[in-house]
């Protein structure tokens, strides 16, 4: 399938540009960037095993809650940005079978040209 990952460059630039402006929307009403923010705390006798296991623990719970607001909270914004990425209509991606849908997202987050342009993008 067509996607931001296999695509023309003139192509991805054009596209990658749509999809900034509404990830930027997206880590606004999604609070993501928030959640990422959210560090484990430590005590001063914490070995560094502790603080290690704490750092997952923190790590563990930020992406559940990022994925509370993606598939749970703003399902159709996931959806449209994931539609995006394939160049399809929000409809267009609500009417994908959802194992093409994750076949695009891991295709997508396997990319290393795709994650480093919004990586970027974003700071």
């Amino acid at each position: 399938m067509k996607n931001i990952a296999n695509c023309t460059t003139i192509e991805y630039l054009k596209q990658a540009h749509k999809i900034r402006h509404e990830v930027e929307k997206f880590l606004d009403v999604t609070g993501i960037m928030e959640i990422r923010k959210t560090a484990p705390t430590y005590e001063s006798d914490d070995t560094p095993e502790i603080k290690e296991e704490k750092l997952k623990k923190q790590a563990k719970e930020n992406l559940s809650k990022i994925l509370d607001e993606c598939l749970e909270n703003h399902t159709e914004e996931t959806v449209r940005i994931i539609g995006l990425a394939c160049f399809k209509t929000q409809e267009e991606a609500e009417q994908m079978p959802v194992n093409e849908l994750f076949d695009v997202v891991f295709e997508l987050i396997g990319n290393e040209r795709v994650i480093d342009f919004f990586t970027k993008f974003m700071k």
